[in-house]
This record gives structure tokens, sequence and C-alpha cells, in this order.
């Protein structure tokens, strides 16, 4: 079996997102997991109350969001005031007086930083 080290993983994090009154936040260890992109597109999949994020690319339908030029502390917001209001209802997490870290997770297949928000996903 080969293995492809990351040694600066510890220092960067495991991929966090932080959702908030204001909106998404990801690390450092999210922004490198996906690539660093110019751009993103934000989905949203209602079922499973899961955010999925990923570089623009081809993507020329929806809305994309500049993401590399707004690191600021190693850390990317992204304002979305309007969905995190209709988040916080639907996943019944309050997120909005207090903001809450999820751990996230890459999919490879899917080119897709997914964010799960539920209690089990909570930092």
């Amino acid at each position: 079996m080969a293995y492809n080290f990351n040694f600066s993983f510890l220092k960067n994090g495991s991929p966090v997102v932080t959702l908030s009154a204001f909106g998404i936040a990801f690390n450092k260890g999210a922004i490198e997991a996906l690539g660093t992109p110019e751009e993103i597109v934000i989905g949203f999949d209602q079922k499973a109350c899961a955010i999925g994020v990923r570089a623009k690319g081809e993507d020329g339908t929806s809305p994309s969001y500049e993401f590399a030029r707004r690191i600021k502390n190693d850390w990317i917001r992204v304002g979305a005031k309007d969905f995190m209001k209709y988040l916080a209802k639907a996943s019944g997490i309050d997120f909005l007086s207090k903001s809450k870290q999820f751990i996230a997770e890459y999919d490879p297949e899917l080119e897709t930083l997914i964010v799960v928000v539920d209690e089990d996903h909570l930092k």
C-alpha cells in the first residue's frame, strides 16, 4: 500500500466549517481540502440538511463566490445571512445567537466539501 502523508495536517487542522448568523466560514483545513480555488459554488441538499462546496470549474449556471482572494488569518468567510436564518430553522440548531463549528468531509469522487448540519457533525 502506498501512502501520501500530509505533514502539515495537524497544524492546519481537520476541515472545519463555522456557521453563524452572518454566513459560512472555512478554516485552513477546509480551504486546502478544496484546493484553494479562486471561486466556489455552494449547494444545499434539503433532505440531508447538507451544504456542498466545490470549486466553480466549468459550472457557469450556478452563482459563484470569490474564495482564494478572501483568505484572512487562515480563514475565509462567505456572507449568507438569509440562508443562515433558513438553515438554522431547517436544522433545528441555533447557530444564529452563537456560531457553531461542524466537521466537514471532502468527497474526492464528487470533488465536494460536504457539511452535514446536524448534532452528529458538530465539533
